[in-house]
């Protein structure tokens, strides 16, 4: 797994993460190194199948990624954004969303954006 500091961006104002695979660790480990006050917008952008087979270690590091999210609406008054494209047999964000950022969805400080709208 790459590591991503993103301290020295001190102007940044909209990030997005592309999602080939579940794994979510580096995502909270980049969120983790911010320190632009800039920052606007935090968007997340899984592929169809990054949920297909999705295992319980990964849940987990989902779960730990929404805690980081909820600070950051917390401190930043930022709503994060999840596109999907509709997958088959719930193989997209709008069917784990519950499950994987439980927080933020029980608040409603999510918004899950089909691409394709």
């Amino acid at each position: 797994m790459t590591s991503v500091n993103l301290s020295a961006a001190t102007k940044l104002e909209h990030l997005v993460f592309r999602l080939a695979r579940p794994n979510a660790q580096w995502i909270t480990t980049a969120l983790q190194t911010v320190e632009s006050k800039g920052l606007q917008r935090i968007t997340l952008h899984p592929t169809a199948e990054t949920f297909v087979r999705i295992k319980w270690s990964v849940r987990q590091q989902w779960r730990d990624l929404d805690r980081m999210l909820v600070q950051f609406w917390a401190s930043h008054s930022i709503r994060p954004n999840v596109t999907y494209v509709v997958g088959l047999n719930g193989g997209d964000m709008r069917y784990h969303a519950p499950s994987l950022l439980p927080e933020l969805t029980r608040r409603g400080l999510v918004d899950l954006v089909d691409c394709y709208q």
